[in-house]
């Protein structure tokens, strides 16, 4: 039978024979575990898609900013489909993760294209061109986190750029969460115990800048309550 338009546009012949044929899965949850993983670098390449778009519209100047909005507020969408992905992986049986790793060798999802790329993203292209544009503006973070309201968009921006840092931090949280599930807390995977990845994860930040700010106004906001005698201790 000749394949259909759609077939040969989405390449299904191809895309269905990147998985392992059922006769020859390791144990029946063998393929939920590539497809989720095989589709999570289709997402991630998507998300590196996005961001080089969002990059080279700040480098055409303020008037492509709402653009540039709905362009992170897309790779949010994408991530959260990323995150929630992973809820498939709970439902696999320890037993059935151990079956799969004798096909999987010393394969880990640390060494996975996609997250290497989500990690570099940040600091290699999307902050020097943000950084770049935010010159041209002649405002500053502190400026815009002092007064958002007058600089509506230049705030949306930075919190898009927020967004995908603490989504790109919870993914990992989860993952590690997954791993905690599937093997214990205590079983080191092949890149060392996930309670250390984790202690390690949590002290990354992806575009720091943006969080630092917050301490910035916020010292300088207790510091005026202080002086006005009005601390009572509690600031969050």
């Amino acid at each position: 039978m000749a394949l259909t338009d759609y077939e040969k546009y989405i390449r299904t012949e191809e895309l269905l024979s990147l998985q392992k044929p059922a006769e020859t899965l390791t144990c029946h949850d063998e393929l939920q575990f590539q497809v989720v993983h095989q589709a999570a670098e289709l997402w991630m390449k998507l998300v590196e898609h996005e961001l080089r778009f969002a990059c080279a519209l700040l480098a055409e100047g303020q008037a492509q900013v709402p653009r540039v909005l709905t362009t992170l507020g897309r790779v949010s969408r994408i991530q959260r489909v990323l995150l929630h992905q992973l809820d498939l992986l709970d439902t696999m049986a320890p037993s059935d993760y151990m079956t799969i790793r004798t096909g999987l060798g010393r394969g880990s999802g640390q060494e996975s294209p996609g997250f290497k790329t989500m990690l570099r993203l940040p600091g290699e292209l999307v902050w020097p061109a943000f950084a770049a544009f935010l010159e041209t503006t002649g405002t500053s973070l502190r400026d815009i986190y002092e007064h958002p309201h007058d600089h509506h968009q230049l705030f949306q921006l930075c919190e898009g750029l927020v967004e995908y840092d603490q989504l790109l931090q919870l993914w990992r949280q989860r993952h590690l969460m997954m791993v905690y599930r599937t093997i214990g807390t205590g079983t080191p995977s092949l890149k060392g115990k996930p309670s250390d990845l984790l202690a390690h994860g949590m002290k990354q930040r992806f575009f720091p800048k943006l969080w630092d700010v917050r301490d910035e106004v916020f010292a300088e906001w207790t510091a005026t309550m202080q002086k006005a005698g009005k601390d009572h201790g509690y600031h969050g």
